[in-house]
C-alpha cells in the first residue's frame, strides 16, 4: 500500500472537498493497518465504495481509481445497495474513465466494471424490465459477451425478447392494414357520398345545433366514393372528384393523413422482407 504515496492527491479536480478529504482518510488508514485487522479492513472498503457511490468522479484521480482496482475485491461491491440500475452504470462509466499507473489496474478496473456491469443487468431481469435490459446489452463490448457466460444467457433472453416485440408489432400492423382496406373500400365511401348528398352533413348540423352552411352538394355513387377513397388514401389525388361541403373536407383530410401513415408502414415491411438478415 505504501506505493499509493508516490500519487498525489492533488492531481484532479476535486469534485467535492469534504468528500475528497474523508475518502483520502480512508485510504491513508487502509494503508497503516495490520493485515490481522479484517473487521477494520472490510469497514474501510466499505466506507471508500460509499464515498464513490456518492461521487464517482473521484475515480478520475489516480490514487483512488489505484485504491479501487488494487484492494476493493468484486465482493464488496455485490454487498453495496443501489438506488437503480442507471445508478450503477454510472458508476460502471466512472470506472473507465479511471486513471491507472499500469495495465494490470486497467485490468482490475475492467473487472469492477464488469461485476457492476452484471449487477445492473440482474436487477432489469428481477423487475422484468427487458427494454432496459436490451438497450443497456446493446452498449455492452462485444469481447464481454463472447467470453462471459452469463453475460450471453442475458444477450440471448434479451434477443428472444425482441423477437416476440418485433412479431407483436408486426401482428399490429397487420391488423392496422386490414382496417385500412376495410375502411377505404367500404366506410369512408359510405361517410364521404353521405356527406357530399347532404344527408351526413344535416345529421351533424341536427346533432351539434350548428349551421355549417355549405352551398350546395353533389350526387355521388357508391362506386365514385370508392374510387375517390383509393386515389385519396394512396396520395395520388387526381382532383375530378372533390369534397365540397365542409364534413366531406373533414372526411378527405382524415383519409389523407392515414394514407400517408399506411404508405409509411408498407414501404417498412417491403424493406423488411427486401433485407438480409444478419446472424450475430
Amino acid at each position: 500500500m505504501t506505493g499509493h504515496k508516490n500519487h498525489p492527491a492533488t492531481r484532479a479536480p476535486r469534485p467535492a472537498k469534504k468528500t475528497h478529504a474523508s475518502v483520502h482518510d480512508v485510504v491513508e488508514q487502509y494503508a497503516q493497518l495490520e493485515e490481522t485487522d479484517a473487521e477494520t479492513a472490510e469497514s474501510l472498503r466499505r466506507s471508500f465504495l460509499l464515498a464513490i457511490k456518492q461521487d464517482p468522479a473521484l475515480l478520475r484521480e489516480e490514487l483512488f481509481s489505484d485504491f479501487l482496482a488494487q484492494t476493493i475485491e468484486p465482493d464488496d461491491l455485490e454487498k453495496l445497495e443501489w438506488e437503480s440500475p442507471s445508478h450503477i452504470m454510472e458508476m460502471s462509466e466512472s470506472l473507465y474513465f479511471s486513471r491507472f499507473s499500469n495495465s494490470e489496474r486497467a485490468k482490475m478496473l475492467n473487472r469492477h466494471a464488469s461485476v457492476l456491469l452484471h449487477k445492473a443487468l440482474y436487477q432489469y431481469e428481477k423487475v422484468g424490465d427487458m427494454e432496459k435490459l436490451l438497450r443497456l446489452l446493446r452498449l455492452t463490448p462485444p469481447y464481454l459477451l463472447r467470453q462471459d457466460a452469463e453475460l450471453g444467457r442475458l444477450h440471448h433472453r434479451a434477443n428472444a425478447y425482441e423477437i416476440r416485440r418485433v412479431r407483436r408489432s408486426r401482428r399490429f400492423l397487420f391488423a392496422y392494414l386490414l382496417l385500412q382496406v376495410a375502411l377505404v373500400l367500404v366506410v369512408f365511401p359510405y361517410l364521404f357520398i353521405n356527406a357530399e348528398n347532404g344527408r351526413l352533413q344535416n345529421e351533424v348540423e341536427e346533432l351539434a345545433n350548428v349551421e355549417l352552411g355549405d352551398e350546395g352538394y353533389q350526387l355521388l355513387t357508391f362506386s365514385e366514393g370508392m374510387y375517390w377513397a383509393i386515389i385519396t388514401a394512396s396520395s395520388i389525388g387526381y382532383g375530378d372528384v372533390t369534397p365540397t361541403t365542409t364534413t366531406g373536407r373533414v372526411i378527405a383530410g382524415t383519409l389523407g393523413t392515414m394514407g400517408v401513415i399506411t404508405v409509411g408502414i408498407l414501404a417498412g415491411l417491403v424493406l423488411d422482407w427486401i433485407t438480409p438478415r444478419r446472424i450475430l
